[in-house]
């Protein structure tokens, strides 16, 4: 019987019971009211959660304090099988389960959890204790599909760590682009070789627009390309751009880029190289080309030159011997004077443009550069020049030509003199003698004016000179740069201007076999 009470009106419900009662001054009912309300709502519970248990596509059962099953549902049923057909337990259908305490999950309504392997699929079990009815329900979700997207998950990311892995060592950085809210081409993912190759830490790469390194020359090709890729327009092959490094020097890089989909969005992933050692050896290339078509032509024009100017050295040396008036002898000294000085030039023309094999022998670099200093000592003394020598002392031999060697070297000492004077009238020259891997330096740091950059990329172009006219031809840093190639070594200049320039030799080194170091 539903009865209202109070305000709110709450329903309540009661079972009444009826007696009929005989005395002896008539007869009575007795009312016996026994309040129902809180059973009637765990029966309506219980209703609710087989009716929900019934319905439910994912096994469910319940269970008393100590693990019995008290009811499965159909998927139950159909997953476990035979196992359910008589009372059991729940351990002995989800193996695993004991060290549970089911009680407290009945009495306290604690959540456990349980996942367990059921033939070839994985399921997740959820235990909830329901206190009032003195029960618990278990809930299981079939989580195999789950478990394998996590496998896949993790097998790619695996693969991803990998292909970055081998991008650092390969020496290719990658980057991933996305177009945010932020701007176009942001960079959302980097590697640590693009750290490397910008100068920048991940941190301040992340979420700036890839646009921001590239140098402004290359700003209207990186962009349009770019947007045709984000377009999904594949764009095959190599692109070469610069980009500028945190110190803001330039630095050419090759890179491609692929269409692609980075947390659900359109992004652009980019491989990049940084291409700096292989420009510069192309340019060697096109200096070492260059150089063997002047070499020739240049042995050639000497030889031309040679016969007359031996004439005019001759004839000029005879009239100056000759009873000849005071001033025409004057003149004559300068012709015989500029004749020895453009025999000079051609002599140096022709160890240019000469092809002849260097005879190689075992030399140590210090001996040669020892002796170039003997050489020079006079001189030296006499301008003010201070010499600090830092040789090595287990430094091995090179296979080399001695004297074409001493020629390279006394030409950089010589120009490094000539500089220091010009600037001071004075200098202090340090040469250093090391080994470095499989090649043996020379080192020569002088404190003169030093190089401009323009002027350092041309340094050992044949014909070019910083000198005053008369003072220098422009091909003895051309010679040095053949001889020390013809070597199998390099030579190169480093200069910031003002603050003085370093020259570096390399030379292979002879190994215990008596044979040139392979690079």
């Amino acid at each position: 019987l539903p009865f209202l009470r109070g305000e709110k009106q709450e329903e309540l419900t009661f079972l009444l019971s009826t007696v009929l009662l005989t005395l002896s001054k008539g007869a009575m009912v007795l009312v016996c009211i026994e309040d129902i309300t809180e059973r009637k709502r765990m029966e309506q519970e219980v209703r609710l959660m087989a009716l929900f248990a019934e319905l439910n596509p994912a096994p469910v059962m319940r269970f008393d304090k100590d693990g019995k099953v008290l009811m499965a549902n159909k998927a139950a049923h159909e997953l476990f099988g035979a196992a359910l057909a008589t009372e059991v337990s729940l351990s002995s259908v989800l193996p695993g389960i004991g060290g549970l305490d089911l009680d407290a999950c009945i009495r306290k309504g604690v959540i456990l959890s349980h996942s367990v392997e059921i033939g070839d699929r994985l399921f997740h079990f959820v235990f909830r204790g329901v206190p009032d009815l003195g029960v618990g329900q278990v809930y299981g979700s079939d989580i195999t599909k789950r478990r394998q997207a996590q496998e896949e998950l993790r097998e790619s990311e695996e693969r991803y760590r990998s292909l970055m892995e081998l991008g650092g060592q390969i020496g290719e950085a990658i980057i991933m682009l996305q177009d945010t809210a932020q701007g176009a081409a942001i960079q959302t993912f980097v590697s640590d070789e693009w750290t490397r190759i910008t100068g920048y830490s991940r941190e301040e790469l992340l979420g700036r627009p890839f646009f921001s390194f590239v140098h402004h020359k290359h700003w209207v090709a990186t962009e349009d390309k770019h947007r045709r890729r984000m377009a999904g327009e594949s764009i095959p092959g190599l692109f070469e751009i610069s980009i500028v490094r945190k110190d803001n020097t330039e630095v050419p890089i090759e890179l491609t880029s692929a269409y692609t989909t980075y947390k659900g969005e359109r992004a652009s992933v980019v491989y990049i190289r940084d291409i700096t050692a292989r420009k510069w050896m192309e340019e060697q290339l096109v200096m070492a080309d260059r150089l063997a078509s002047i070499g020739e032509l240049a042995a050639g024009v000497a030889h031309e030159l040679n016969n007359p100017l031996t004439g005019i050295i001759g004839f000029s040396e005879l009239l100056l011997e000759k009873n000849v008036p005071d001033d025409i002898k004057e003149d004559l000294a300068i012709i015989h004077h500029e004749a020895l000085r453009t025999a000079e030039v051609i002599k140096n023309l022709l160890a240019f443009g000469r092809k002849r094999a260097p005879s190689k022998q075992p030399v140590n670099i210090t001996t040669v550069i020892a002796r170039v200093l003997g050489l020079r000592a006079y001189e030296q003394k006499l301008n003010n020049i201070r010499v600090d020598t830092r040789f090595a002392h287990d430094l091995p031999d090179a296979m080399t030509d001695s004297f074409q060697l001493q020629q390279v070297f006394l030409n950089i000492i010589i120009n490094a003199e000539y500089f220091m004077m010009e600037a001071h009238k004075e200098g202090t020259l340090v040469i250093t003698t090391e080994r470095v891997g499989d090649m043996v330096r020379a080192s020569f740091t002088d404190d003169g004016p030093g190089i401009s950059a323009d002027n350092l990329k041309h340094l050992f172009d044949p014909f070019f000179t910083t000198k005053a006219i008369g003072e220098g031809t422009g091909l003895g840093l051309s010679i040095c740069y053949g001889t020390v190639t013809e070597h199998g070594g390099r030579i190169y200049a480093e200069s910031e201007l003002g603050k003085g320039a370093t020259f570096v030799v390399e030379l292979p080194v002879i190994d215990a076999g008596g044979k040139e170091a392979v690079k």
